[in-house]
Protein backbone atom coordinates (compact mmCIF):
# COMPACT_ATOMS: atom_id res chain seq x y z
CA UNK A 1 0.00 0.00 0.00
CA UNK A 2 1.13 3.44 -0.67
CA UNK A 3 -0.22 5.97 1.82
CA UNK A 4 0.27 9.60 2.43
CA UNK A 5 -0.66 10.65 6.34
CA UNK A 6 -1.34 13.91 7.39
CA UNK A 7 0.86 16.15 4.76
CA UNK A 8 1.13 19.15 5.50
CA UNK A 9 3.11 21.92 2.87
CA UNK A 10 3.22 25.88 2.79
CA UNK A 11 4.79 27.91 0.28
CA UNK A 12 5.73 31.09 2.20
CA UNK A 13 2.39 32.37 3.95
CA UNK A 14 0.11 29.76 1.93
CA UNK A 15 -0.62 26.62 2.56
CA UNK A 16 -0.79 24.33 -0.11
CA UNK A 17 -1.61 20.94 1.89
CA UNK A 18 -3.09 20.95 4.85
CA UNK A 19 -3.07 17.53 6.57
CA UNK A 20 -4.12 15.45 3.35
CA UNK A 21 -4.22 11.62 3.83
CA UNK A 22 -4.86 9.64 1.59
CA UNK A 23 -4.44 5.59 0.57
CA UNK A 24 -3.60 3.51 -2.56
CA UNK A 25 -3.77 -0.39 -2.43
CA UNK A 26 -1.99 -2.77 -5.24
CA UNK A 27 -4.62 -3.87 -7.88
CA UNK A 28 -6.58 -0.62 -7.40
CA UNK A 29 -6.93 2.65 -9.24
CA UNK A 30 -6.64 5.63 -6.81
CA UNK A 31 -8.51 8.97 -8.43
CA UNK A 32 -7.39 12.59 -7.16
CA UNK A 33 -10.19 15.36 -8.62
CA UNK A 34 -10.61 18.98 -7.22
CA UNK A 35 -10.20 22.38 -8.59
CA UNK A 36 -7.60 23.88 -10.16
CA UNK A 37 -5.13 24.81 -7.35
CA UNK A 38 -6.82 22.46 -4.85
CA UNK A 39 -3.30 20.57 -4.19
CA UNK A 40 -3.24 17.31 -6.40
CA UNK A 41 -0.45 17.87 -8.57
CA UNK A 42 1.23 19.17 -5.13
CA UNK A 43 1.03 15.53 -3.33
CA UNK A 44 2.36 14.15 -6.41
CA UNK A 45 5.24 16.37 -5.88
CA UNK A 46 5.85 15.45 -2.85
CA UNK A 47 5.33 11.84 -3.01
CA UNK A 48 7.69 11.82 -6.03
CA UNK A 49 10.10 13.32 -3.77
CA UNK A 50 10.04 16.58 -5.97
CA UNK A 51 8.73 18.63 -2.46
CA UNK A 52 9.75 17.97 1.24
CA UNK A 53 6.67 18.06 3.53
CA UNK A 54 6.67 20.47 6.38
CA UNK A 55 5.11 17.20 8.25
CA UNK A 56 3.42 14.46 7.64
CA UNK A 57 4.66 10.77 6.16
CA UNK A 58 4.99 8.38 3.69
CA UNK A 59 5.02 4.79 3.05
CA UNK A 60 5.27 1.91 0.73
CA UNK A 61 4.65 -1.19 1.18
CA UNK A 62 4.84 0.05 5.19
CA UNK A 63 8.18 0.92 4.52
CA UNK A 64 9.19 4.96 4.57
CA UNK A 65 10.11 6.58 1.53
CA UNK A 66 12.65 8.91 0.97
CA UNK A 67 11.59 12.88 1.38
CA UNK A 68 13.00 15.63 -1.28
CA UNK A 69 14.92 12.61 -3.09
CA UNK A 70 13.67 11.84 -6.46
CA UNK A 71 16.04 9.83 -7.16
CA UNK A 72 15.58 7.39 -4.70
CA UNK A 73 11.81 7.32 -4.28
CA UNK A 74 12.36 6.03 -8.39
CA UNK A 75 14.29 3.29 -6.60
CA UNK A 76 11.78 2.85 -4.10
CA UNK A 77 9.27 1.88 -6.86
CA UNK A 78 7.10 4.88 -7.67
CA UNK A 79 7.08 6.32 -10.63
CA UNK A 80 5.21 9.61 -12.13
CA UNK A 81 4.26 11.17 -15.43
CA UNK A 82 3.63 14.96 -15.33
CA UNK A 83 0.95 16.97 -16.92
CA UNK A 84 3.18 17.80 -20.20
CA UNK A 85 5.02 15.01 -21.62
CA UNK A 86 9.18 15.17 -20.40
CA UNK A 87 10.22 13.92 -23.41
CA UNK A 88 13.61 13.94 -25.63
CA UNK A 89 11.88 15.19 -28.66
CA UNK A 90 14.57 15.04 -31.42
CA UNK A 91 15.06 11.24 -29.85
CA UNK A 92 13.03 8.49 -32.29
CA UNK A 93 9.69 7.13 -30.09
CA UNK A 94 12.59 3.68 -29.33
CA UNK A 95 14.73 6.05 -27.95
CA UNK A 96 13.07 6.91 -25.84
CA UNK A 97 11.78 3.86 -24.77
CA UNK A 98 15.34 2.98 -23.70
CA UNK A 99 15.71 5.97 -21.50
CA UNK A 100 12.88 4.63 -19.40
CA UNK A 101 15.07 1.25 -19.03
CA UNK A 102 16.61 1.76 -14.87
CA UNK A 103 20.10 0.66 -13.91
CA UNK A 104 21.51 -0.13 -17.01
CA UNK A 105 24.65 -1.79 -16.63
CA UNK A 106 25.66 -0.47 -19.78
CA UNK A 107 25.79 3.19 -18.13
CA UNK A 108 28.82 2.31 -15.67
CA UNK A 109 32.18 2.20 -18.21
CA UNK A 110 33.80 -0.51 -15.97
CA UNK A 111 31.23 -2.35 -17.36
CA UNK A 112 31.31 -2.04 -21.16
CA UNK A 113 35.19 -2.96 -20.94
CA UNK A 114 34.81 -6.13 -18.52
CA UNK A 115 31.50 -7.31 -18.81
CA UNK A 116 30.61 -6.51 -22.57
CA UNK A 117 28.64 -9.90 -22.93
CA UNK A 118 26.24 -8.67 -19.99
CA UNK A 119 25.86 -5.31 -21.27
CA UNK A 120 25.10 -6.76 -24.74
CA UNK A 121 22.22 -9.33 -23.18
CA UNK A 122 20.90 -6.40 -21.24
CA UNK A 123 20.49 -4.54 -24.43
CA UNK A 124 19.38 -6.91 -26.26
CA UNK A 125 16.60 -7.78 -23.17
CA UNK A 126 15.71 -4.11 -22.84
CA UNK A 127 14.92 -3.61 -26.33
CA UNK A 128 12.40 -6.75 -26.99
CA UNK A 129 10.81 -4.82 -23.71
CA UNK A 130 10.56 -1.91 -25.99
CA UNK A 131 9.22 -3.29 -28.71
CA UNK A 132 6.75 -5.47 -26.70
CA UNK A 133 5.47 -2.25 -24.55
CA UNK A 134 5.17 0.12 -27.78
CA UNK A 135 2.72 -2.56 -29.29
CA UNK A 136 0.88 -2.61 -26.28
CA UNK A 137 0.80 1.03 -26.72
CA UNK A 138 -0.51 0.52 -29.71
CA UNK A 139 3.15 2.70 -30.73
CA UNK A 140 4.81 0.07 -32.66
CA UNK A 141 4.31 1.39 -35.92
CA UNK A 142 5.71 4.89 -34.69
CA UNK A 143 8.90 3.57 -33.61
CA UNK A 144 11.07 5.03 -35.57
CA UNK A 145 9.33 8.42 -35.74
CA UNK A 146 11.20 11.22 -33.43
CA UNK A 147 9.13 11.71 -30.24
CA UNK A 148 8.59 15.40 -31.53
CA UNK A 149 6.00 14.67 -34.35
CA UNK A 150 3.71 12.67 -32.04
CA UNK A 151 0.29 13.91 -31.44
CA UNK A 152 -0.68 15.11 -27.35
CA UNK A 153 -2.00 11.80 -26.79
CA UNK A 154 0.67 9.68 -28.27
CA UNK A 155 2.95 11.54 -25.92
CA UNK A 156 1.45 10.67 -23.28
CA UNK A 157 1.18 7.22 -23.64
CA UNK A 158 5.02 7.32 -24.94
CA UNK A 159 5.68 9.12 -21.36
CA UNK A 160 3.63 6.05 -19.49
CA UNK A 161 5.53 3.62 -21.63
CA UNK A 162 8.45 4.90 -20.38
CA UNK A 163 7.47 4.52 -17.00
CA UNK A 164 6.45 0.87 -17.15
CA UNK A 165 10.37 0.25 -18.44
CA UNK A 166 11.50 0.62 -15.04
CA UNK A 167 8.68 -2.24 -14.09
CA UNK A 168 7.40 0.29 -11.02
CA UNK A 169 4.99 -0.44 -8.04
CA UNK A 170 3.31 2.68 -8.20
CA UNK A 171 2.63 4.92 -11.16
CA UNK A 172 1.68 8.66 -10.50
CA UNK A 173 -0.19 10.06 -13.45
CA UNK A 174 -0.99 13.85 -13.68
CA UNK A 175 -4.00 13.92 -16.02
CA UNK A 176 -3.33 11.65 -18.44
CA UNK A 177 -6.52 12.35 -20.51
CA UNK A 178 -5.64 16.13 -20.69
CA UNK A 179 -6.24 16.88 -24.21
CA UNK A 180 -6.43 13.77 -25.63
CA UNK A 181 -8.61 12.81 -28.32
CA UNK A 182 -11.27 9.81 -27.22
CA UNK A 183 -9.74 7.29 -29.26
CA UNK A 184 -6.55 7.46 -27.36
CA UNK A 185 -8.46 8.02 -24.03
CA UNK A 186 -9.91 4.51 -24.76
CA UNK A 187 -6.40 3.40 -24.89
CA UNK A 188 -5.24 4.62 -21.82
CA UNK A 189 -8.39 3.24 -20.13
CA UNK A 190 -8.01 -0.31 -21.36
CA UNK A 191 -3.68 0.09 -20.48
CA UNK A 192 -4.98 1.17 -16.76
CA UNK A 193 -7.58 -1.81 -16.17
CA UNK A 194 -4.46 -4.15 -17.35
CA UNK A 195 -2.22 -2.35 -15.07
CA UNK A 196 -4.62 -2.80 -12.28
CA UNK A 197 -4.92 -6.24 -13.06
CA UNK A 198 -0.94 -7.19 -12.81
CA UNK A 199 -1.14 -5.44 -8.89
CA UNK A 200 0.22 -2.42 -9.43
CA UNK A 201 -0.90 0.94 -6.91
CA UNK A 202 -2.03 4.04 -9.33
CA UNK A 203 -2.97 7.39 -8.33
CA UNK A 204 -4.01 9.27 -11.18
CA UNK A 205 -5.52 13.04 -11.02
CA UNK A 206 -7.88 13.49 -14.33
CA UNK A 207 -11.03 16.29 -14.72
CA UNK A 208 -11.99 14.11 -17.27
CA UNK A 209 -14.87 12.61 -15.00
CA UNK A 210 -15.93 9.93 -17.48
CA UNK A 211 -12.55 8.25 -17.36
CA UNK A 212 -12.58 8.72 -12.99
CA UNK A 213 -16.07 6.87 -13.35
CA UNK A 214 -14.62 3.87 -15.85
CA UNK A 215 -11.47 3.14 -14.02
CA UNK A 216 -10.96 4.42 -10.53
CA UNK A 217 -11.85 2.11 -7.53
CA UNK A 218 -12.04 4.97 -5.44
CA UNK A 219 -11.43 8.34 -5.18
CA UNK A 220 -10.44 11.51 -3.05
CA UNK A 221 -11.26 15.11 -3.88
CA UNK A 222 -9.34 17.78 -2.42
CA UNK A 223 -10.58 21.43 -2.34
CA UNK A 224 -8.10 23.98 -0.79
CA UNK A 225 -5.43 21.84 0.04
CA UNK A 226 -7.33 19.50 2.39
CA UNK A 227 -9.47 16.30 1.30
CA UNK A 228 -13.00 17.22 1.48
CA UNK A 229 -14.29 13.74 0.18
CA UNK A 230 -13.84 10.31 -0.43
CA UNK A 231 -15.25 7.13 -1.25
CA UNK A 232 -16.21 5.23 -4.56
CA UNK A 233 -17.11 7.47 -7.95
CA UNK A 234 -21.05 6.49 -7.42
CA UNK A 235 -20.66 8.18 -3.99
CA UNK A 236 -18.68 11.03 -5.13
CA UNK A 237 -21.17 11.80 -7.60
CA UNK A 238 -23.87 12.33 -4.87
CA UNK A 239 -21.61 13.88 -2.71
CA UNK A 240 -23.26 17.36 -1.82
CA UNK A 241 -20.39 18.60 -0.80
CA UNK A 242 -17.97 18.02 -3.86
CA UNK A 243 -20.92 19.32 -5.67
CA UNK A 244 -21.18 22.93 -4.35
CA UNK A 245 -17.12 23.12 -3.93
CA UNK A 246 -15.85 21.00 -7.23
CA UNK A 247 -18.72 21.81 -9.35
CA UNK A 248 -19.66 25.13 -8.63
CA UNK A 249 -23.29 24.74 -8.26
CA UNK A 250 -26.03 24.64 -5.24
CA UNK A 251 -26.10 20.81 -4.16
CA UNK A 252 -29.83 20.60 -5.46
CA UNK A 253 -29.72 22.32 -8.58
Amino acid sequence: MLSATDITLSFGGFKALRGVTIEAKPGTVTGLIGPNGSGKSTLLNVIGGVYVPDSGQLTLGGQPLPLGRPDRVAQAGIGRTFQVPRLAHRLTVFQNMLAGERDHCGERVADLFLRPGKVKAQERQASERATAMLKRLGLGHKANDYAGSLSGGQQKLLTMGMLLMSDPAALLLDEPAAGVNPVLIEQQVALLNTLRDEGRIIILIEHNMEMIADVCDRVFVLDGGQVIAEGTPAEIRGNETVIRSYLGQPANS
